[in-house]
């Protein structure tokens, strides 16, 4: 195939530029060549116009992993850990999520097979049940840079007994219709890689409606209370695939890590690990250029 630039003088009148590409089009055809357009984008490349007239900001993906295991499962309880790097979060920050029965690392290293089998298993294996549920389950997440999304990582429970530290000192609280989750929110960082916000919450109390301001403007939320960690909270920057883990301490009864991992029956206790994985680099808006949303972006969405 041979590409064919074509440029015309800007100075030329209308008909003569008209003749020229004419002329330039029938030598191509006669030739067998094809005439290409070199500088224009691909198709899949343009991002459609926002109606408003301005650009749009793309959303950030990211993969959320749901691992339920048993908890005698040894190669996730302690063998998992070995390979996931703690220190990514700050020691000050470790000790607060260690105190309140949560601990969380990065892994950005390969892991033997049989571990990562169970934290990316094929189909079939992800289809086989764990105390009637899955054993692991994948969701895609889609935000806007600074948005705020819901991972529901527990359910819901007609009353919830957490006793929590704060500044080395141990407080207890009850809650009723209660569920655990986490607020997260992504941004781009400049060197590509997607900033992490995740916050531990706890859901309680009948769903109520309030007025919530948000750029300028107030808007109706229909919700429950949410009793909300912010000294919790974990923040770190990854690219893929680097992933983020977020799981219950050992030993640790009735802590917020507790109420947000474990699940006890009479007959077993079900354990759960969430990973949350980065889809794609990401571009701070300083250092790209404006550009649309395109189609497969999602508004922010709520996960079970």
């Amino acid at each position: 195939m041979i590409d064919v630039r074509t440029s015309v003088p800007p100075s030329a009148p209308p008909v003569a530029r008209r003749a020229f590409v004419c002329i330039v089009s029938a030598a191509a055809l006669a030739s067998g060549c094809r005439l290409t357009l070199l500088e224009a984008p691909a198709p899949a490349a343009i991002a459609p116009v926002a109606r408003s007239g301005g650009p749009t900001v793309r959303t950030i993906p990211v993969e959320l992993l749901f691992i339920r295991h048993d908890e005698h499962d040894t190669a996730i309880r302690d063998e998992l850990w070995k390979f996931i790097d703690e220190q990514a979060v700050p020691v000050d920050q470790r000790r607060r999520l260690n105190a309140n029965g949560l601990r969380a690392g990065v892994v950005d290293a390969d892991l033997p097979e049989h571990l990562a089998a169970r934290l990316d298993p094929p189909d079939s294996a992800a289809a086989e049940p764990a105390g009637g549920q899955k054993a692991c389950e994948r969701r895609t997440l889609r935000l806007l840079p600074g948005g705020r999304g819901e991972i529901v990582v527990a359910a819901p429970r007609d009353e919830l007994v957490v006793l929590e530290h704060r500044d080395g000192v141990g407080t207890g609280a009850t809650f009723r219709d209660a569920s655990g989750l986490f607020d997260i929110r992504l941004a781009p960082a400049a060197d590509g890689r997607v900033r992490i916000t995740l916050t531990p919450e706890i859901g309680h109390g009948p769903r109520e409606r309030t007025w919530v301001g948000e750029e300028g403007s107030l808007r109706m939320e229909a919700g429950q209370k949410r009793h909300r960690r912010d000294d919790l909270g974990i923040v770190l920057d990854l690219a893929p695939p680097t992933l983020l883990v977020v799981a219950a301490s050992a030993d640790h009864a009735s802590t917020l890590g507790d109420a947000l991992f474990r699940d006890a029956s009479p007959s077993a206790t079900t354990h759960r690990l969430l990973v949350i994985r980065p889809l794609a680099r990401s571009v701070d808006p300083m250092f790209a250029p404006d550009v649309a949303a395109t189609p497969t972006d999602q508004p922010a969405i709520r996960i079970r």
